[in-house]
């Protein structure tokens, strides 16, 4: 399903029914037309948010059998003659024993308990979502993992930390949205988004 931002202000209701259901007026819209580069941009989903809900309670049981699950739950594009960006969120699971892959120029982060790592091409942000009644178990033993990736046509250069800042509170916010269709418990990112890049070791 593809739709234009401008068709996503249709009250909070709507929004939360789509991922990527924001209103022009939020941060996160804000966010995304920085990170894009541009204006306006179009909204794709890959169902609402009941249907990413649904995989996401029935992939939990299957870990640790597999060691990682992930769905895309939307994402948001522009299309223009010289040049095309876009963004794509995926939600799932990892085991909390999993570590995260690192890559030179890789920026850490820690976001009120949750952990983060932003490069060129995109973020990651592990979060821990104690799910309500008979996964809850199994969630003591996963993470809830939100994958961005970014695509633009031209490439672009190297991103600086400013970008990589920009990308990981981007990430966070639209990583809220999930922990709060699942019900997460503990709502582990109910706090407004303090993004600082841990020491490099």
């Amino acid at each position: 399903m593809l739709m234009l931002a401008s068709c996503t202000s249709g009250g909070s209701g709507a929004e939360a029914a789509n991922p990527c259901g924001i209103s022009p007026s939020s941060e996160e819209a804000a966010l995304v037309r920085e990170v894009l580069g541009a204006e306006d941009f179009a909204t794709k989903t890959y169902g609402d948010t009941n249907l990413l809900v649904g995989k996401m309670e029935r992939a939990l049981p299957t870990i640790p059998q597999r060691e990682s699950f992930y769905t895309n739950a939307c994402g948001y594009s522009t299309d223009g003659e010289q040049s095309k960006a876009g963004v794509t969120f995926l939600a799932g699971w990892s085991l909390r024993t999993s570590t995260l892959p690192s890559f030179p120029k890789d920026v850490s982060y820690e976001l009120n308990g949750a952990r983060g790592v932003a490069r060129n091409s995109g973020s990651m942000l592990l979060v821990p979502c104690d799910m309500p009644g008979e996964l809850n178990a199994q969630s003591q033993k996963v993470w809830l993992t939100a994958d961005t990736t970014y695509s633009f046509s031209p490439s672009r250069p190297d991103v600086d930390q400013a970008t990589r800042d920009q990308r990981m509170t981007l990430a966070y916010l639209m990583t809220r949205r999930v922990t709060e269709a699942l019900g997460c418990e503990n709502k582990p990112l109910a706090k407004p988004p303090v993004v600082r890049p841990l020491p490099t070791p």
